[in-house]
């Protein structure tokens, strides 16, 4: 029979079976979940000692691991009481060796238990991968050991995967619901009023954040800065999106349409960012203006760049070009945006969603 499918009430013609073996338990069981310890990390900050199966070196060559649970290759595990391993010597003069704590399913067997995987010294230690293999042995890696050479104290370092919160869904105001939620929860608005937009937000340690636009980017109007007219030609478009946790892509597309040239009133002409800037460090843009007619005495093509210095968090970036007075000069501010001429501008930057 091609087509098997479990667990049903009885066997049939069809491939439907209703025993299922251990093998057929692990091909299914490993469908709902991969391999964690059975604890949810939903807290902002926590100790080694007060997680599951926290690790302690007692004297120099024995560790004592805590109670804890597990998922391991589809099989559920429990320690209810604390376990020591005595770890090999390594009486090597010169170089150290790496060992593993491992939770092992023994399909054959029938059981899952812990135990201690022991490498080989060198100038460069690596730690013996981890054995999974479906219907065999399938291995879990808690804890890693470093095993120094001529006998030294075992170092313990923590391994073990663990769960975290599920993600959820709302239909809108997902930033409001999210203060319900636990700390590691992703969460989702699905705008389903369609008066935002759908977009992924996390609910962390430094609280909540927009992490990723999901579909079309937003428009905006942005503002052209500093400009001492705003002839009836000027057309601002822009676009953005996030696109990981306070980290945001932007385009803006100026076109002078009109006959009219469009100088500074004070200062550079600046562009207006969608979302306001994290002024810790200076950040820089990169942009270009078309003036095919080469009018207000610039090139047909003039490559621009962005300034936004450090200390300053608002939305403004001043624009700067090669000096028309020699390249020694370096960049100026943009003084004039001539016309039937067009700036565009995009990019990434760190936004300020953690008020820093």
């Amino acid at each position: 029979m091609a087509e098997i499918s479990f667990p049903f009430t009885k066997d049939n013609d069809g491939g439907g079976r209703q025993a299922v073996g251990q093998t057929d338990w692990q091909s299914m069981a490993q469908m709902w979940g991969g391999d964690r310890v059975a604890t949810r990390l939903t807290s902002s900050s926590y100790t080694g000692a007060a997680l599951p199966f926290a690790i302690k070196v007692v004297g120099d060559r024995t560790v004592e691991i805590s109670p804890g649970e597990a998922w391991v290759g589809g099989f559920y595990y429990r320690l209810d009481a604390p376990i020591a391993f005595d770890i090999g010597a390594n009486f090597d003069p010169a170089k150290d060796r790496r060992d593993t704590v491992v939770l092992r399913a023994d399909i054959p067997r029938g059981s899952v238990n812990m135990t201690v995987v022991q490498g080989q010294p060198s100038a460069n230690p690596i730690a013996v991968q981890p054995r999974r293999k479906a219907g065999q042995e399938w291995e879990l890696v808690i804890h890693e050991l470093k095993v120094p050479r001529a006998n030294g104290r075992v170092e313990p370092f923590n391994r073990a995967p663990f769960d975290m919160p599920n993600p959820v869904a709302f239909p809108w105001n997902a930033g409001d619901s999210a203060a319900f939620m636990p700390v590691g929860t992703f969460v989702y608005d699905l705008d389903s009023d369609a008066r935002h937009v759908q977009q992924e937000h996390f609910r962390g340690r430094d609280g909540l954040v927009p992490s990723m636009t999901l579909g079309k980017s937003s428009t905006y109007t942005p503002q052209l800065i500093n400009a001492a007219s705003d002839p009836k030609g000027l057309v601002c478009r822009g676009r953005w999106r996030w696109i990981a946790p306070n980290t945001c892509w932007f385009s803006v597309d100026y076109r002078n349409d009109s006959d009219a040239e469009i100088r500074t009133k004070q200062d550079a002409l600046s562009f207006q960012l969608p979302v306001p800037l994290n002024g810790s460090t200076g950040q820089a843009f990169t942009g270009y203006m078309l003036n095919v007619d080469e009018r207000g005495g610039l090139p047909n093509f003039v490559a621009l760049t962005g300034m936004a210095w450090a200390g300053h968090r608002g939305q403004t970036v001043k624009i700067t070009s090669q000096s028309a007075n020699s390249l020694r000069d370096g960049l100026d501010y943009l003084l004039l945006f001539p016309p039937r001429a067009s700036i565009v501008f995009s990019g990434v930057y760190e936004a300020n969603q953690f008020n820093e």
